[in-house]
């Protein structure tokens, strides 16, 4: 037995009756919205001859949790706090999430959300407390024109194939607009398509600020953006201080070792650490982060940086026994480990900007580029001039062959930012050097500066399918 929810797009009316009673039912707060109904239009007046004629149309898709055969937010969950059970439904288990919101970045349909006032994610779970005595859900109830309904898909199999589409038998470049094309989750949501879904025609989204929660990276309502950004924030720091950290083990190898080196290493790394419990709702869950290895980065991720950590304080320990450094190539080795994985987090079909090589190179290129800086602050940033110089050349590169970013003035801003830090650099290599002694704090600060403006527009890339 599988439930499955069932909505006849052809009469709807768009009378928000199913998102109120969500709500209602849920007592959700401002910003959260379970169920969303999406206002959908497109067409236009054309002239044919001496008359007008017109091909406007407007639909409305109630959509909540698609509880999929192949729930994306339960994969990449690093606490394991999503639960499927063996009548399809997935809900999550509120007592083993830490709020991170790293589910509603992979959901192909943005539906985890991130309650601030209880500091961990919620969704739609079938309101599967009255379902166990027979109660249809909420939303389905409130329903006016019964457009919303639920099934149970191995008893009334032959009722939903010859009245609506199945989604989960269909491949996820036939779902209607706005349903995203990529998705492979399986949604158990079976569909009676309106004639609009079918015309070929451009669509879009009419009430966009409407139906964006507080956790995704749409247009938001008044007052959630800074919220938003505020969440981003630690993120911006911790893997900037990590890379950093890592970058620094990897240059002490080929370039300059130092003891001063060596303790940086471990305070950024912790400092990092210690900054990412910030984005995090409920932070006495955190331990639980590396207990989902099998699927999620997201723990892989937190796992790798646990063992930076401990080969760090090992050299270390060496180093201040032994005064020997045989081990920090391990570090180094582990340091690399740590960027990819950390890259890998971020390679999620849901967010088409950073699906791409592009973020493996932009984090490779930001430990090159502060580990260089990093090591060489020192002795004066001159000593290593060449190869920050080229790193910084590859990263301009890679900011400028960017397309259809989110922030096209933002990028070209990133850019004048690296440019004057490549002239910086390159300065360096010709002022005799008690001019470079004045030159190394501003263009240090300009590094450091264009990297977080960067790593900043890498998070406000984030455009959710829904």
């Amino acid at each position: 037995m599988t439930y499955a929810f069932t909505f006849d797009a052809s009469a709807c009316t768009g009378c928000k009756a199913c998102q109120v009673a969500c709500k209602d039912k849920n007592n959700l707060p401002v910003g959260v919205l379970w169920r969303r109904v999406f206002e959908v239009s497109g067409g236009s007046w054309q002239r044919q001859g001496e008359a007008w004629t017109t091909n406007v149309f407007a639909y409305n898709l109630s959509l909540a949790c698609n509880h999929c055969v192949h729930p994306k937010c339960a994969g990449v969950c690093p606490t394991d706090a999503f639960v499927q059970r063996d009548d399809g439904i997935v809900y999550i288990d509120e007592s083993k999430c830490m709020g991170c919101g790293y589910c509603n970045w992979a959901c192909p349909y943005s539906v985890p959300q991130y309650n601030p006032e209880c500091g961990h994610m919620t969704k739609c779970n079938f309101c599967m407390d009255g379902l166990a005595f027979g109660l249809p859900p909420a939303c389905v109830a409130a329903c006016p024109l019964r457009v919303l309904d639920y099934a149970v898909i191995s008893e009334q199999s032959a009722v939903i194939s010859e009245k609506y589409q199945s989604l989960w038998e269909t491949p996820g470049a036939e779902h209607p607009f706005p349903l995203p094309a990529f998705s492979r989750t399986q949604p158990h949501l079976a569909l009676k398509p309106h004639a609009g879904m079918l015309n070929g025609l451009e669509k879009a989204i009419a009430n966009r600020e409407e139906v964006s929660n507080s956790t995704s990276r749409r247009v938001p309502a008044k007052g959630q953006n800074h919220a938003k950004n505020l969440r981003d924030a630690p993120l911006v720091a911790f893997t900037l201080l990590a890379q950093m950290s890592a970058g620094m083990a990897v240059a002490s190898l080929f370039f300059q070792f130092s003891t001063l080196n060596l303790l940086t290493i471990g305070l950024l790394l912790g400092l990092g650490g210690l900054i990412s419990f910030l984005h995090l709702g409920t932070k006495k869950n955190a331990w639980r982060a590396v207990l989902h290895l099998k699927k999620s980065w997201l723990s892989r991720e937190i796992l790798t940086i646990g063992l930076f950590g401990a080969a760090w304080l090992v050299s270390f320990t060496e180093y201040w026994i032994l005064n020997t450094v045989h081990l920090l190539s391990l570090t180094a080795l582990l340091g690399l480990a740590v960027v990819y994985s950390m890259s890998q987090v971020y390679r999620i079909k849901a967010v088409p900007a950073w699906n791409s090589w592009r973020t493996e190179a932009a984090f490779f290129l930001s430990a090159g580029i502060l580990g260089l800086t990093g090591v060489a602050s020192g002795a004066g940033l001159a000593s290593a001039w060449f190869p920050l110089w080229v790193l910084l050349a590859a990263e301009a590169g890679l900011a400028i062959s960017g397309k259809n970013q989110v922030n096209e003035t933002g990028y070209r801003i990133w850019g004048v930012c690296i440019a004057l830090a490549m002239v910086g650099v390159s300065l360096l290599s010709l002022v005799p050097d008690f001019v470079q002694a004045w030159l190394n704090l501003p263009i240090l600060l300009l590094i450091l500066s264009e990297q977080v403006f960067g790593r900043w527009l890498f998070y406000e890339a984030r455009v959710p399918a829904l």
